[in-house]
């Protein structure tokens, strides 16, 4: 070999091993990229849209426009995917209208909260007023979300009162002579009014709603209504959603802090604990933290029939001893007798389980539970009907309450609804 062939040998030696090194230092940075600095997502990649689903012609119309205004900063991100879309249903005392918003959103009119949507064009306005507590209604606007804001992926909020599994209890939806304050998801009062009666109207029974959306895939269903995490709601809605993500308790009168619960809902991955602990931190370390309080949890659906089957020989098994529990010692988040009766008490399953199972029993349960229940809570939580802080303990709170038809709803329909609920035929046995 001549000298010119070595040194041209040599260079070609020399660029090889410069182009493996830049390729190596590439391939380590790639690796080490760390999600608390998240680089700017490329404009084609994965989509969601998030539906917001705002039923607030009711005592709520107030702070409908200031989670709208926490929704668009909360757009305004790096961390967005170009494809990502939140798509707005607000009916407050104003005509439904619908709102689709995205990372180039702009957010000129955010200094004026009076003004929040002064720059924000409808893009759909309704000609007359609608009974958004209708579970027609409610799939008129996802029809028109997914025809219209197509996407790889989706995500719904469902954003006003409720009482969890509860049936309505309004004339004009059933026939009861129950009180008027009861009800299930969504208040429209139908007269877009706020007086003495503005909690009066339709509302949406959850297994109309399971029937209404069969069909559909969420990638997560968010409550940001009270009461709305327990075990009757979750398998309702088993097959319409991945993850049922709520509170068990009363929602406090900030709710979701949507400047950061926005990003995490269009996380693509570990979306479910970002919007728990996005939900949580507000309530742990925010400028409400010494005020309220908050338990937030998650239900992975897709789990919930196994479930089922395990808890069924359970309840079967241990039915005298929860009919016999003394609540006072429990997990409670909504107490019949002590602050309403309105509503039967609200009790933390995981307590129920610690208090009627063996030592032995509780473990292999806690284990079951685990596989299906993420739970996040501050110290103490927050309920209006003694207007105070009370104490949250952790060894009872899975973030899931249950229903148990005790003696003494036996003046009350509270019973004879449960055993109509999906969770009551697959687990509980009737009583004589």
């Amino acid at each position: 070999m001549n000298k010119v062939n070595i040194f041209f040998r040599r260079v070609y030696d020399i660029v090889a091993a410069m182009l493996m090194f830049i390729v190596a230092t590439c391939s380590f940075s790639a690796c080490s990229d760390n999600d608390d600095t998240p680089s700017v997502p490329p404009p084609y990649a994965e989509s969601r849209t998030v539906m917001v689903y705002m039923v607030a012609e009711n005592s709520l119309n107030w702070s409908a426009l200031s989670d709208v205004r926490e929704m668009l900063v909360g757009m305004n991100n790096d961390s967005l995917y170009a494809g990502d879309k939140l798509v707005i249903y607000l009916d407050d005392l104003d005509l439904p209208r619908i709102y689709v918003v995205d990372k180039t959103t702009k957010k000129d009119a955010l200094s004026n909260l009076k003004d929040v949507l002064s720059n924000l064009d409808p893009v759909m306005t309704y000609e007359e007023d609608v009974n958004s507590s209708s579970v027609n209604q409610l799939k008129s606007f996802i029809d028109y979300a997914k025809t219209n804001y197509p996407a790889d992926s989706y995500g719904l909020v469902m954003w006003s009162h409720a009482t969890g599994w509860l049936p309505s209890t309004y004339s004009g939806d059933r026939t009861s002579d129950a009180p008027s304050r009861r009800k299930s998801f969504g208040v429209d009062n139908g007269r877009n009014v706020d007086d003495n009666n503005v909690n009066i109207g339709h509302q949406m029974n959850i297994d109309d709603m399971a029937v209404a959306l069969e069909g559909e895939d969420f990638d997560f269903m968010f409550f940001d209504a009270c009461l709305m995490q327990n075990i009757e709601v979750a398998y309702e809605l088993r097959h319409i959603t991945k993850y049922l993500i709520a509170s068990p308790a009363e929602i406090p009168s900030p709710g979701a802090n949507y400047e950061t619960l926005v990003k995490a809902m269009f996380r693509k991955d570990d979306y479910v604990n970002k919007m728990l602990e996005a939900y949580y931190r507000e309530y742990f370390e925010g400028p409400v933290r010494n005020v309220y309080g908050a338990v937030i949890s998650s239900v992975n659906t897709s789990a919930l029939d196994d479930f089922a089957a395990y808890m069924r020989p359970i309840v079967h098994a241990h039915q005298s001893e929860m009919l016999a529990l003394n609540t006072s010692s429990l997990q409670n988040y909504l107490w019949y007798g002590r602050w309403t009766t309105d509503y039967p008490d609200f009790l933390d399953m995981q307590g129920i389980m610690l208090e009627v199972l063996s030592e032995e029993e509780y473990a292999n349960w806690k284990v079951e539970a685990d596989k299906v229940f993420t739970c996040m809570h501050t110290s103490k939580w927050y309920s209006d009907y003694p207007n105070k802080r009370l104490d949250i303990d952790d060894a009872q709170c899975c973030g899931v309450s249950m229903f148990i038809p005790f003696e003494k709803y036996a003046s009350t329909s509270f019973n004879t609804d449960y055993y109509t609920t999906s969770w009551a035929k697959a687990v509980w046995p009737m009583l004589e």
